[in-house]
C-alpha cells in the first residue's frame, strides 16, 4: 500500500512538472511570435534616401524601431496575454538595415506555481531586415 501511494505521488509530481514545462514552452513560443510581429512592424519604418546617381539606400533609426515595436504591442493588446511584458531592447543593428527586438515576460506555471511564486522569466530575440528590391 505504501509503495502504491509513493508511486502515485511520484507520477503526479512528474505529470505536474511536465505540464509546467510545457506551459512555459508554449508561452515562450507565443512571445517569440509576438516579437516577430513587433520587429516586422519596426523594420517597415525605414528612411529612404536617394543619391544623385539614382542609388537609393535604406536606413533604420533605433528610436523609430522602438516606437514602432511599442505601438505594435499596444495595437495587439499584448499586455493582456503576458504578465510583466516589457521591451528589453529594441533598435537598429550597426548595418542600419536590420532591426532587433528583445521582449521579456513572466510565466506562471500551473499546478506547481506555488513553488515559483514569482513565475518563470522568459526572454526572446527577433530580428528583421529591410531590403530594397525592384
Amino acid at each position: 500500500m505504501v509503495l502504491i501511494i509513493g508511486m502515485i505521488a511520484i507520477a503526479l509530481l512528474a505529470i505536474s512538472v511536465m505540464l509546467a514545462a510545457t506551459a512555459v514552452n508554449v508561452q515562450a513560443h507565443k512571445l517569440l511570435s509576438l516579437a516577430d510581429g513587433a520587429v516586422t512592424a519596426a523594420a517597415d519604418n525605414f528612411e529612404l534616401t536617394a543619391g544623385g546617381d539614382q542609388v537609393a539606400t535604406l536606413r533604420l533609426n533605433s528610436a523609430e524601431v522602438r516606437r514602432a515595436a511599442e505601438k505594435y504591442l499596444t495595437d495587439v493588446s499584448a499586455g493582456a496575454d503576458f504578465a510583466d511584458l516589457q521591451i528589453i531592447s529594441a533598435g537598429a543593428e550597426p548595418d542600419t538595415v536590420t532591426a532587433h527586438v528583445r521582449l521579456g515576460a513572466v510565466v506562471h506555471p500551473p499546478i506547481i506555481g506555488w513553488l515559483v511564486p514569482r513565475g518563470v522569466s522568459i526572454h526572446v530575440d527577433s530580428y528583421a531586415r529591410t531590403l530594397l528590391s525592384r
